[in-house]
C-alpha cells in the first residue's frame, strides 16, 4: 500500500512539473487587464477552414459543450410577428440593407475586431459594416444619447472584468437573423474577461418592449496572430441578389 501511494505521488509531482505553467494575461500601465489586440468572436471564417484570418495566435482545441443556451423569449404579439415575417425573414433582415448588426449581435459576424485600450478608454473597430465604438471605461451616467444602431456605451472596472452598460438604442436591432427584432428600450450589460489569448464574453440582454425576460448570450473571443487585423469591409447598398435570397430559383435580372 505504502509503496502505491508513493508511486502515485510521485507519478502526480512529474505530471505537475511538465503541465505548462498558466499563461499571465498582459497588463496595462494602470495594472488593468489589456484586452489590445485583434480578435475574432464568430466561429466560421469568411476565408474558409484554416484560411489566414481563422488562424489564432494559439491552437485550437476542442471544445467542452457548455450548457444549453437560455431560449429568447417574446411576448405572445411579438413572437406573432417575427413568425409572421418568417417566409421573407432573410430580405427583411437589416444587415440585408447594409445597417449595422447592433450588440451583440455583432460579434456573431464572422470577421475580426481590433480593441485599442487607453487608460481611461477602449476603442472597438469592427470589419463588419465599418462599426465602431468608443467605451469610456471610468464609469459615469449616459446623457440622453441619440439613438443608433450600436447604442451609447459606459464602462467600468469590476476587478478584472469589464462591465459595458449600454443603452441609446433606435429600435431596428435585431437580436438574430430569426427577426427577433428590438424597441428603444433594449438595454445590453456586457462583462469582459480576459483569459490571455481568449476573452470570455456574456451579455445580458432586456427589452421590456418586446421580451419577457432578460436574454444572456455567451461567447468566446480568440487572439488572432500578429499580423492580422480588420480589412475594408464594402456592403453594396443596392444589394441585388436580394430576390435570389429570398427565392433561389429566381432568374438574374438586368
Amino acid at each position: 500500500m505504502t509503496k502505491l501511494i508513493l508511486t502515485t505521488l510521485l507519478a502526480a509531482v512529474v505530471a505537475s512539473a511538465q503541465a505548462p505553467a498558466a499563461k499571465p494575461i498582459p497588463r496595462a500601465a494602470n495594472g488593468k487587464p489589456d484586452f489590445s489586440g485583434v480578435w475574432q468572436g464568430g466561429g466560421v471564417s469568411l476565408y474558409g477552414e484554416g484560411g489566414s484570418k481563422g488562424t489564432a495566435a494559439i491552437p485550437q482545441q476542442p471544445r467542452t459543450p457548455g450548457p444549453k443556451p437560455e431560449p429568447l423569449v417574446f411576448q405572445d404579439w411579438a413572437e406573432a410577428k417575427v413568425k409572421a415575417m418568417a417566409p421573407e425573414v432573410t430580405t427583411l433582415d437589416p444587415t440585408a440593407q447594409c445597417l449595422l448588426p447592433g450588440l451583440p449581435r455583432i460579434f456573431g459576424m464572422p470577421m475580426p475586431f481590433e480593441i485599442m485600450q487607453t487608460p481611461n478608454k477602449i476603442a472597438i473597430l469592427y470589419e463588419s459594416f465599418h462599426a465602431w465604438r468608443l467605451i469610456p471605461t471610468t464609469g459615469g451616467q449616459h446623457d440622453d444619447p441619440d439613438p443608433t444602431f450600436m447604442g451609447d456605451s459606459i464602462g467600468h472596472w469590476e476587478g478584472d472584468t469589464l462591465v459595458v452598460d449600454v443603452t441609446g438604442f433606435n429600435g431596428k436591432v435585431w437580436l438574430d437573423g430569426r427577426g427577433h427584432f428590438t424597441t428603444e428600450k433594449l438595454h445590453v450589460v456586457e462583462r469582459y474577461t480576459l483569459n490571455g489569448d481568449t476573452i470570455s464574453y456574456e451579455a445580458t440582454v432586456e427589452d421590456p418592449g418586446v421580451m419577457t425576460k432578460p436574454w444572456k448570450q455567451n461567447m468566446t473571443f480568440i487572439r488572432l496572430k500578429p499580423g492580422e487585423r480588420p480589412l475594408e469591409y464594402e456592403c453594396a447598398e443596392n444589394n441585388q441578389d436580394l430576390e435570389h435570397m429570398k427565392n433561389p430559383t429566381a432568374k438574374a435580372t438586368k
